[in-house]
């Protein structure tokens, strides 16, 4: 992820996430390093992209409080790195694989 946007500070992270996926939600879990975007139900049967998991049904997945929206330094827990417009707003999978396969290009690109 921080290949494709350019940075490693989490302000700038979030805000090319928001860009590259039109404020779609995005959670970040720094313990983990992971990022998850949030896509419709059912996107995990149809999910081939091998540089990403997409997490299928019956997958727990802890979601940050709404208020959530910045690192915090000393628990490192979960926050929204693109908080949540409204319930039904979500990412697409067009989105998310075209940020997803751009992401492993570079990355890719720099172990050469």
């Amino acid at each position: 992820m921080h290949d494709f946007v350019g940075a490693d500070d989490p302000p700038t992270v979030s805000a090319r996430l928001a860009e590259h996926l039109n404020d779609g939600p995005v959670i970040h879990a720094p313990g983990f390093s992971r990022y998850y975007a949030l896509v419709p139900p059912g996107t995990a049967e149809f999910w081939r992209a091998r540089a990403a998991e997409c997490l299928a049904e019956g997958t727990y997945l802890g979601v940050p409080r709404a208020d959530r929206v910045e690192l915090n330094g000393r628990t490192r827990a979960s926050y929204w790195s693109v908080p949540m417009a409204r319930p039904s707003s979500l990412c697409t999978a067009a989105d998310v694989l075209a940020l997803v396969m751009a992401g492993d290009c570079l990355a890719h690109e720099d172990e050469s």
